[in-house]
């Protein structure tokens, strides 16, 4: 009887380290993001300070039913000015691997009639869709795995564009893009990318 018992309770201290460790796998992501970051800086982001506080992250499933592994997308903040800031984000998971998300990105140009931009807008042509790994302005939703950019060209509520992209099969893809390319102090987007992933 006295081994039995001794079996059993050797049983339970054996799991519990393995429970207090699946718990915590989000303080050693985000520690593995940011060393990542550190290591890995991108040209134009400014160096992380010592003094600044934990990133901010979001936790995300990857992969579906059987094969989903638990994620953190973990932001760092990359460039700012007058009136827009860049953030770059890495994919952090439990298992303790770290990559970089980019984002499908298009270029575009704008035809302004009779090349006056006072005129009015002729057309808008996108001319090839990099992926980058900065977003602009970045907001990102968790219950619809959405990240959003607003880039403000010359001030807020004035020209720019907006773009949405949705966390689906391991990547971010895009499903808006609008360009405001009218100079006017006015909301008016013409948009060139609509569609839902799902």
């Amino acid at each position: 009887m006295p081994s039995r018992l001794m079996i059993v309770t050797s049983a339970i201290l054996l799991a519990v380290p393995a429970t207090a460790q699946e718990g915590g796998w989000q303080a050693d992501a985000v520690a593995k993001a940011q060393d990542y970051h550190a290591a890995n800086l991108p040209p134009l982001c400014m160096e992380p300070s010592a003094s600044e506080t934990e990133p901010a992250s979001f936790e995300l499933q990857v992969g579906e039913e059987t094969a989903a592994r638990q994620a953190l997308i973990v932001e760092f903040p990359c460039q700012i000015g007058a009136y827009s800031q860049t953030a770059v984000y890495l994919l952090s998971d439990q298992h303790g691997t770290v990559s970089e998300i980019v984002f499908p990105s298009p270029k575009f140009d704008v035809n302004y009639v009779g090349g006056d931009e006072k005129a009015g807008v002729d057309n808008i042509v996108v001319y090839e869709t990099p992926y980058l790994r900065e977003v602009v302005n970045p907001s990102y939703d968790s219950s619809s795995r959405t990240m959003s950019e607003r880039n403000e060209w010359r001030g807020l509520g004035d020209a720019g564009t907006k773009t949405h992209w949705q966390f689906k099969n391991g990547k971010f893809e895009i499903i808006y893009f609008a360009v405001d390319a009218t100079f006017d102090g006015k909301d008016n987007p013409v948009v060139l990318i609509k569609r839902d992933i799902w």
